[in-house]
């Protein structure tokens, strides 16, 4: 009912609906960018394939580029392209092995691809040549993978050692909540979920935007009363 009096508000004001719904528009998406987080970043979407477009050309100019390959396959893991992106990672994977990003995204792509053993492998090579990497990113994905894999005290020993690393993380302290949740420990799962909020609110304007959706989720959980 707000919504339509704002509509019929604003269209009072400018004399056109049109633009009266190209106000609310604009508006919901400076309010989402603001406190909620949940549209995606289109301006970044829209450099991103302009960098696929461009590596995609360099690769087919000098198919033994090894770093062009790693960045286009990672940029496509990134955009949801796996498929592709492995297929690209994996060409530049021999002069690339010891790369802990290529070797990351080789990890995270095949984990999307349900391919578990391959995703664990790779994953695990990255620990070995820097654990730190992307803040100990690859402990949270190895704590994802051990999730599907139904390997809950696993899952939860990963999750620690990412936010060993990553101590401010609202996704790895929500995650570690989630795991304690099927647990059946209530009061960890509750006291993780506090955190995942709490390190929300204590967080750099610039990286709030990550950390809104896990703020909200844990906040559901909490107000359901898990």
């Amino acid at each position: 009912m707000s919504k339509i009096f704002l509509f019929y508000i604003l269209t009072v004001l400018t004399r056109s609906p049109l633009l009266a719904l190209l106000v609310i528009v604009a508006l919901y998406f400076f309010l989402d960018r603001r406190f909620v987080g949940l549209l995606p970043d289109f301006s970044a979407l829209f450099r991103t394939r302009r960098e696929i477009a461009r590596l995609k050309q360099e690769v087919m100019l000098n198919p033994h580029n090894a770093e062009a390959l790693s960045d286009l396959g990672r940029y496509l893991v990134q955009t949801g392209k796996d498929r592709e992106g492995v297929s690209f990672l994996e060409r530049a994977l021999p002069r690339m092995g010891e790369i802990s990003e290529t070797r990351f995204y080789l990890g995270l792509g095949y984990l999307h691809l349900g391919q578990m053993e391959k995703a664990e492998e790779h994953l695990r090579a990255v620990l070995q040549i820097d654990p730190r990497y992307g803040y100990g990113e690859a402990w949270l994905r190895m704590g994802d993978l051990k999730v599907l894999e139904k390997d809950l005290a696993g899952a939860l020993e990963s999750y620690q050692a990412f936010v060993g690393i990553h101590t401010s993380s609202s996704e790895g302290f929500y995650k570690m909540g989630e795991v304690c949740q099927r647990l059946d420990d209530r009061e960890k799962a509750k006291e993780y979920y506090s955190k995942s909020m709490n390190a929300m609110r204590g967080s750099p304007p610039h990286k709030k935007r990550i950390d809104r959706p896990w703020f909200w989720k844990a906040r559901m959980k909490l107000m359901q009363g898990i």
